[in-house]
């Protein structure tokens, strides 16, 4: 892949499965703040812009995303899950998301991907 134009967006650090991959090469999230090469048909959250040097070492991807948050989680949520807004945690007003499927929840409800899982409790979405 060659960039040909570019808007700076978010990059975050992360575990890369592969090493040596190439520069621009896009990558999917396969664990907790953890990414490798994607293929054919699976979720590109964006590209490795820093390779790391060694298997399961630490490279820099810029994501699809507009922001990374920490969030409470309803259920267990695992990384790579698309996620939903949910009802608002009604003890302390805090948002919380939820999984997203697709074609049972409208497409304008996604709110973004899930970078570090949780279960019922604070876990991290890159945001759409």
């Amino acid at each position: 892949m060659k960039v040909l134009n570019q808007v700076e967006g978010l990059s975050i650090t992360a575990t890369v499965v592969t090493a040596n991959l190439a520069k621009d090469q896009l990558v999917k999230i396969t664990g907790d703040k953890t990414v490798d090469k994607a293929g054919s048909g699976e979720k590109a959250i964006g590209r490795l812009i820093v390779p790391a040097k060694s298997s399961s070492g630490k490279g820099t991807v810029e994501v699809l995303a507009k922001e990374r948050v920490e969030v409470k989680f309803s259920g267990n949520l695992a990384a790579g899950t698309y996620v939903r807004l949910a009802a608002v945690d009604g003890g302390t007003g805090e948002s919380v998301v939820q999984v997203w499927t697709s074609g049972s929840h409208p497409v304008e409800t996604l709110y973004g991907i899930v970078w570090k899982g949780a279960n019922n409790a604070l876990g991290e979405v890159l945001t759409f």
